[in-house]
């Protein structure tokens, strides 16, 4: 008999399958065949929080036919909870699929197997032929329903949790108020959907998500005590967020393209870990998020937001990101932020980065676009920070980045006034470095970064040697397109060297050199 970890290493050969001799021979061999990729006999073992479940999913009416071939398995001992997944029209196949199903479900309920349905019906103006099938449903997407006004049929279905809707005509889902069980749901381009108030009291309710909706009001959500995700996109008629107002276990909030104001109803939501504003044009304030002590990231994007004062008093803060804010001048709030690991920033007239100097968590910083960052000297001397990127800003040198010991990567592409790495010493651990479409003459001063892999000077056309890499002992790639490099004999003694990138560079003579070697792939212009 073979021993499980036998078992474990036999079953390794199998990717995409396995013989269903050996899926028989254990319930552990059965559980290691149904997850690889095509399972065994289409039966594919899942874990889902913490739990094990075996998928079946049904293509077509012939798919559903077969099913009795397939049950012998679904229902040996021991019988793993299943999810039979199925897609579905308003047509003459389907109509014969619900029935084979049908079928299968009073067969599986006598074996005593424990089983739901995730059901996706496409098109249909009704849910009346459905009806056994949403009765055992957990999941539920309703696509291209425009004929479909309201959602009777979907009344107290005790076992649903998730409930999509797409492209669907409805104006009435007061029958999901029924349906106690219900943890997620989404509303995506229902353009007649005015309210939500058919969400009234959902006790379980952990996410709502509503895309381009007429939907003016989340007043409802008052009323569902454990919410704790909300996304509204492209809601034109959405001026507010107050129905959020005290939802005690509410983490995290998104809102694009809707006109809200204020979002003032968040101060009173004391989990709220993250929250993203994106193109709400009449948003001018980020003062309700002041003293949100669990709020860990803020992400604003094409907003009038003129102060990141609020952020001051928010101990817990790891990661901010703002683009297109054309108010946002400075970054001084963020001082003394502890936490603090991640700031990107795009497209903002900040004008110094002094503050992030007294943040000692810094792992990561993107500057893109941004006319008035003339220096990295802020970054001198951070202990954390692993990754760089800047791009498209007036920086002229990168000096202050040496006494960054544990920096891994450096990415500066498009900074114009950066003509000289000569005084740039690089930290130990630097591991990837690029510097692209920037007017530099000489990257000798790279021949101390021995940790260095991959180099990345594209479009540097004044660029004419790359002396500073030779005898790199772990150059692994060096990308050098459309430079002016006239030859390549100073990286051909890099002993890990495996790619090389020469092509568009009129003034190269030869890389003779590296295709000797034999061991190099190398991308050229073939004369």
């Amino acid at each position: 008999m073979l021993r499980c970890n036998e078992l474990y290493e036999y079953s390794a050969y199998f990717e995409y399958g396995t013989p269903l001799a050996f899926a028989a021979v254990s319930p552990f061999a059965r559980e290691r065949a149904e997850s690889c990729k095509r399972g065994t006999l289409g039966c594919v073992t899942r874990i889902v929080d913490g739990e094990a479940w075996c998928e079946l999913r049904i293509r077509d009416e012939e798919c559903a036919a077969q099913l009795e071939s397939v049950e012998w398995w679904l229902t040996r001992s021991p019988a793993v909870p299943l999810k039979v997944y199925v897609t579905l029209k308003n047509d003459k196949d389907s109509l014969n699929t619900v029935a084979l199903l049908e079928e299968f479900s009073v067969r599986l309920e006598r074996r005593g197997v424990h089983f739901f349905f995730c059901l996706t019906l496409n098109g249909i103006d009704t849910l009346e032929p459905f009806g056994t099938l949403l009765s055992r449903a957990e999941v539920v997407t309703l696509d291209g329903c425009s004929d479909l006004t309201c959602l009777r049929g979907l009344d107290g279905l005790r076992y649903l949790k998730r409930a999509y809707f797409c492209r669907s005509g409805m104006t009435d889902i007061r029958a999901i108020r029924t349906c106690s069980a219900l943890k997620a749901v989404s509303f995506a381009s229902c353009l007649a959907l005015t309210s939500l108030d058919g969400l009234q009291g959902l006790q379980q309710l952990k996410s709502m998500d509503v895309w381009e909706c007429a939907v003016a009001s989340l007043d409802v959500l008052r009323t569902c005590p454990s919410l704790e995700s909300v996304t509204c996109d492209s809601c034109p008629a959405l001026t507010s967020l107050d129905g959020l107002q005290e939802l005690q276990q509410l983490k995290n909030v998104n809102v694009s393209d809707c006109p809200v104001t204020s979002v003032g109803a968040l101060r009173t939501c004391p989990s709220l870990e993250s929250v993203t504003f994106c193109s709400c044009r009449g948003l001018t304030s980020l003062d309700p998020l002041q003293g949100l002590h669990h709020l860990k990231s803020v992400h604003v994007w094409d907003c009038p937001v003129t102060s990141l004062d609020a952020l001051r008093t928010c101990p817990s803060l790891e990661s901010v990101r703002f683009s297109s804010c054309p108010a946002l001048t400075s970054l001084d709030a963020l001082q003394g932020l502890q936490q603090l690991k991640s700031v990107h920033v795009w497209d903002c007239p900040v004008t110094s980065l002094d503050a992030l100097r007294t943040c000692p968590s810094l792992e990561s910083v993107r500057f893109s676009s941004c006319p008035a960052v003339t220096s990295l000297d802020a970054l001198q001397g951070l202990q954390q920070l692993k990754s760089v990127v800047v791009s498209d800003c007036p920086v002229t040198s990168l000096d202050a980045l040496h006494t960054c010991e544990t920096l891994e990567g450096l990415h500066v592409s498009s900074c114009r006034c950066l003509t000289s790495l000569e005084h740039f010493k690089g930290p130990p651990n630097l591991k990837d470095i690029a510097i692209s479409e920037c007017p530099i003459t000489s990257i000798r001063s790279l021949d101390t970064c021995f940790s260095l892999r991959t180099v990345d000077v594209t479009s540097c056309p004044f660029l004419l040697s790359l002396d500073g890499l030779g005898g790199l002992p772990s150059l692994e790639e060096v990308h050098a397109s459309q430079s002016g490099i006239t030859d390549v004999a100073a990286i051909a003694q890099c002993p890990s060297l495996q790619y090389m990138d020469v092509r568009d560079c009129p003034q190269l003579q030869s890389v003779d050199v590296l295709l000797k070697r034999g061991d190099v792939k190398v991308d050229y212009d073939k004369k």
